[in-house]
């Protein structure tokens, strides 16, 4: 209760500041100006008035050592965004078919700026193939597919997006607190403003959107220039989505698909889109009339099938790898473009 109260003073003195005509924020108080844009007119309406919000400064506090009053005036200059709970209601990986979800990465665009960024850093992506035995095309198609190879990285500030999930999206608070709960110590060790930091509406960040936990334990300084750039450093994004993936258990040379034919559906319809991650091997699909229809290995595999036509499925046998790459995306017709991609991108570089 005492807590609450010392809490709750702070703040009516943060209000009373706010009922200011308020220019910029104090100086060197380790929150961005940006936040200003949209702030609320009460602070009331803040998000520092929120009890839940309080209770995580708390645990800020306490836990980490963070400054308290750095986080409520980060929290008294923000308000709900309902366009980040909007977007993530209706994520095109799951409302859009297969056959329109990949048109818009696996195209010719996509694919010739995939030959560029990967002509360019061909050092970087010969480094990283040595270093994490990954393939250097399904690394550029991952980053082309996330942000167009760093066009698209997204213009919202992470920290207000991710107070919105963490606090107003109930179906997955736990991970957006978390996860907000590591960018405030990554904005604390970069020495960034809190705020001040651009992403997705979820809270991913820089050519490679990775989230504040990933970040925090995967993201490379890979051009050893001191410190991790994942906005500008293409050499930083590729070491940064090699190491991901290895962490992930990306095996070396091992094939990521084969394309199949499924004899009889009804007998194996459990089985498709089950899981995350393989079930079988050769012999047993073979049992059950789902044969490969290109040259396999014998490593077990799980049965894709994607909508490829409006009245067409088509099915795939998918090893290891094509898992891994869902645990950076868990989605099916993100997976299968990015490997479509990198394939594209592979048979240009052939040409």
């Amino acid at each position: 209760m005492i807590k609450l109260a010392a809490s709750v003073i702070v703040a009516i003195g943060l209000t009373a500041c706010s009922a200011v005509e308020q220019k910029d924020l104090p100086a060197n108080s380790g929150v961005s100006n940006a936040l200003l844009e949209d702030k609320p007119q009460e602070w009331a309406d803040s998000y520092a008035g929120n009890p839940s919000v309080q209770d995580f400064i708390e645990k800020m506090a306490t836990q980490h050592g963070y400054d308290r009053k750095t986080l409520e005036l980060a929290f008294s200059h923000i308000k709900r965004r309902p366009k980040v709970i909007e977007k993530s209601d209706n994520q095109p990986e799951v409302l859009i078919p297969y056959y329109q979800y990949k048109t818009r990465f696996v195209n010719k665009d996509r694919m010739r700026a995939g030959q560029k960024f990967a002509q360019r850093n061909a050092k970087w992506l010969d480094k990283a193939e040595l270093e994490f035995g990954i393939d250097p095309h399904v690394v550029v198609a991952l980053i082309g597919v996330e942000t167009y190879y760093g066009r698209i990285t997204g213009s919202k500030d992470v920290f207000t997006s991710l107070t919105t999930l963490a606090f107003d999206y109930p179906r997955r608070k736990d991970y957006f607190q978390s996860e907000l709960e590591a960018y405030l110590l990554l904005a604390r060790e970069e020495e960034w403003n809190i705020g001040e930091t651009k992403g997705s509406y979820s809270g991913a960040m820089g050519m490679v959107q990775f989230m504040p936990s990933n970040y925090q334990k995967l993201a490379l300084d890979y051009d050893q220039d001191g410190h991790i750039d994942l906005w500008h450093s293409e050499a930083d994004a590729i070491g940064s989505v090699a190491n991901y993936l290895k962490h992930h258990g990306w095996t070396t040379d091992q094939p990521w698909f084969v394309t199949a034919q499924v004899a009889d559906l009804a007998k194996v319809e459990e089985e498709v889109n089950k899981g995350r991650s393989p079930s079988k091997d050769m012999t047993e699909w073979s049992a059950i009339k789902v044969l490969p229809t290109q040259p396999f290995v014998i490593d077990k595999t799980g049965l894709i099938g994607l909508r490829t036509a409006p009245e067409e499925v088509s099915y795939w046998l998918a090893y290891e790898n094509f898992f891994t790459v869902m645990d950076y995306n868990p989605s099916r017709r993100y997976a299968m473009s990015v490997l479509e991609l990198a394939k594209s991108i592979e048979a240009y570089d052939a040409k």
